[in-house]
């Protein structure tokens, strides 16, 4: 773990548990996490690590146990209120290119949870932009297709996509597993500069060891 601690934690798990009929995908899994700070939740393919992700932003539901999101119940809020919350917790996914939609512009992309968390249309092309560069890229790019990019602009997309509504916790799902070797510190860098910058929180999951020991 790395990062700046607060008194209260950001995240807390108790005890969390997802079964799938005879498979054990989750099984007691409990920590805490806090404000700008990296927890890295490393293992085996399969063995679970994305399936506790989905939990803890309240994708899936928990078969028990209990998560808390800065003090609030999260398995406890009705659909309306997690809805709402939805803004504080975003997710980055591994594929960069299955995640991203490739009927859509980099514009509309981009402006799809600026419009759905209320912010008005014409501040959106400015925010575009603004994201656009804040992740490397420019506003150049903005009205190209993902298939346009590669697959680590692709994944700076992503990223781009993940911070636009100004979250406070980010679930990065093997989120350079898919990428170049060459990329990959690239895409590390960059996550731990948002994090500096803005006090993310990150869930980093990952199998592998030399990349979480340069992130968390």
């Amino acid at each position: 773990m790395a990062g700046t601690f607060v008194s209260q934690p950001l995240l807390r798990a108790e005890r969390l548990v997802k079964h799938f009929k005879a498979v054990r995908a989750v099984d007691d899994i409990s920590f805490e996490l806090y404000t700008g700070e990296t927890l890295a939740l490393v293992g085996e393919s399969g063995c679970g690590k994305s399936t506790a992700g989905r939990l803890l932003l309240r994708l899936i539901e928990p078969t028990s146990g209990k998560v808390w999101f800065d003090g609030r119940d999260l398995f406890g809020l009705a659909e309306r209120e997690v809805r709402s919350l939805r803004r504080e917790m975003q997710i980055i996914f591994q594929d960069p290119y299955g995640s991203l939609n490739p009927r859509m512009t980099v514009r509309d992309m981009l402006a799809e949870p600026l419009a759905l968390h209320g912010s008005a249309k014409g501040k959106q092309p400015e925010r575009v932009a603004e994201l656009l560069r804040l992740v490397g890229l420019g506003p150049e790019h903005a009205g190209r297709y993902p298939h346009e990019f590669s697959g680590g602009q692709r994944q700076r997309i992503g990223i781009a996509r993940a911070v636009a509504v100004e979250p406070r916790l980010i679930v990065c799902d093997e989120p350079v597993s898919a990428l170049d070797v060459s990329i990959r510190a690239q895409i590390i860098n960059l996550l731990q500069d948002l994090q500096r910058r803005f006090g993310l929180a990150y869930l980093f999951i990952a199998h592998d060891l030399a990349v979480v020991k340069h992130i968390a």
